[in-house]
């Protein structure tokens, strides 16, 4: 529903089948056909979604965690660098113990494959493989010390071994990245132009790291008599890249942002930039910076990682390949996670109470309650809001959104005519029998699954889509109902 959202592709209430968007540049086409205005509870011609994974490699998806080694690499060492050095310990623990994990699933996901990770399949090109084996050899003792840092139980060994050989995993990221790139560039998935943008959006991440780590060891007296020209590099090639990466640089193979979206998300991070590199004049200017100094580079590396991530995001799903770059990961995990909540007892009861309670609701009746709900919300609430939101199964999805950490923003379940039962936030509507979330879900049969465009959510600052599934009665085998997940798009690319 993303009652907060502004729509980057042309999403609407009235029912639209095909939505387009990006200024016309981007058009994702749902599988749900586009059929003639019915009546309520009439059964739709609609067909459940999905990916030919015949056709999809997951080049886009490769190519973007590929190149996210380097920093995830960078990462690494900064983190450690702090914890060596006691600056910021307890957050830098976390951001290392995050950034060892998901390395890890990278590799494990480009050499056996995981949707859930927007690569279906597993790795088949030898040369790949060879890649990702001598990244994998060189990573292996950076991974135990980092393991041991972030827990608590390193020692100023396990960040020298991080230190000794984080540059030589990161020249090796660097190979991989660019064999990943020339394999999966295709027209149909990965333009080699796109792949290239692609690596330079990535890249800045690893530069937002490397500054903060080139600004510890500077604090700390553990880096070389080189540390501070590296520092000056990064911090110049952060702003040149954000600008060529804004306005195009044919001589580097950057084309112009593909759509307004894209441009705007990079004139953000510019601003953001210049108005927060100032933290690192300290040690540009040649003086040892302090603590809170390091402290402040490392909030704005992470702040300025999320901005990029925002960036590679719209390049991701404005460019050929955006179906499957994130309906793949959304599906698997629909299928594999969330579709375990729909097996609850109580909300399996809560549906069938509704539906018997409804049972001769007539359509001017349904209307009634939209309206009746929609004045409510507008009004800032009312006693229909107040009932479903109050009930037992919403404050149940609530806790159980809350429990995925920011992957699920918002879950409403709906009954047999596509009236909400339950949800976990406040919707705009009550009745989601018009909209494709309900119609290619309940109307189809059992394991039916829509997925929805992506959107940007004002209130979060991160681009969203819906998964929708169909909701089975365990002791029936009957459709009863559909529920719709809100996913953060940027926790699954």
């Amino acid at each position: 529903m993303f009652t907060k959202n502004t729509p980057l592709l042309g999403i609407s209430k009235e029912p639209a089948p095909m939505m387009c968007g990006f200024a016309k540049t981007v058009c994702l086409a749902l599988a749900v056909a586009a059929t003639p205005s019915v009546g309520v509870f009439s059964a739709q011609s609609v067909s459940a979604q999905s990916i030919d994974r015949s056709l999809y490699t997951g080049g886009k998806a490769r190519v973007n965690r590929s190149a996210n080694l380097r920093s995830l690499t960078e990462a690494v060492a900064s983190a450690s660098c702090r914890i060596n050095g006691g600056i910021g310990v307890d957050a830098a623990q976390i951001e290392l113990g995050s950034s060892r994990e998901d390395f890890d699933s990278i590799i494990d996901g480009l050499v056996n494959g995981n949707a859930a990770l927007g690569m279906p399949g597993a790795e088949g090109s030898a040369r790949t493989l060879n890649a990702l084996s001598a990244t994998a050899t060189l990573w292996a003792p950076l991974d135990e010390a980092a393991k041991k840092l972030a827990s608590g139980a390193g020692s100023a060994a396990d960040a020298a071994v991080i230190d000794g050989g984080f540059m030589e995993l990161f020249n090796q990221t660097e190979i991989l990245a660019a064999t990943v790139s020339g394999q999966y560039a295709d027209p149909q998935q990965l333009l080699q132009s796109d792949a290239t943008v692609l690596n330079f959006a990535v890249r800045q991440r690893a530069l937002a790291y490397s500054m903060t780590r080139a600004m510890c060891e500077i604090a700390t007296g553990t880096g070389s008599a080189d540390t501070p020209q590296e520092l000056t590099s990064a911090v110049n090639l952060f702003g040149q890249t954000l600008i060529a990466l804004r306005d195009g640089f044919a001589g580097a193979g950057i084309n112009p942002p593909p759509n307004d979206a894209v441009r705007g998300s990079i004139d953000a991070t510019l601003a953001l930039w210049q108005d927060q590199r100032a933290v690192f004049d300290t040690a540009l200017a040649g003086d040892v910076p302090s603590a809170e100094d390091v402290n402040a580079a490392a909030s704005l590396s992470q702040t300025l990682s999320v901005a990029m991530n925002n960036t590679i995001t719209l390049y991701l799903i404005a460019t050929p390949g955006q179906d499957g770059v994130y309906r793949v990961p959304l599906e698997a995990y629909a299928r594999e996670e969330l579709s375990n909540w729909l097996t609850d007892p109580a909300l399996i009861a809560a549906i069938n109470a509704q539906n018997a309670d409804h049972a001769n609701l007539t359509e001017d009746a349904v209307i009634a309650l939209d309206q009746q709900w929609r004045a409510e919300a507008g009004s800032g609430g009312g006693p229909l809001i107040e009932k479903l939101l109050t009930a037992p199964v919403s404050k149940w999805l609530l806790a159980q959104q809350q429990a995925t950490a920011g992957f699920v923003t918002e879950v409403f379940v709906m009954d047999n005519k596509g009236l909400n039962v339950a949800q976990s936030v406040e919707t705009s509507d009550y009745w989601q029998g018009d909209e494709a979330k309900w119609q290619a879900t309940y109307s189809v049969g059992p394991d039916a699954l829509h997925i929805s465009e992506v959107e940007f959510d004002d209130s979060t600052g991160f681009y969203q889509s819906q998964g929708s599934l169909s909701i089975t009665d365990p002791s029936t085998g009957e459709v009863i109902g559909a529920v719709t997940f809100g996913i953060n798009v940027q926790n699954l690319m």
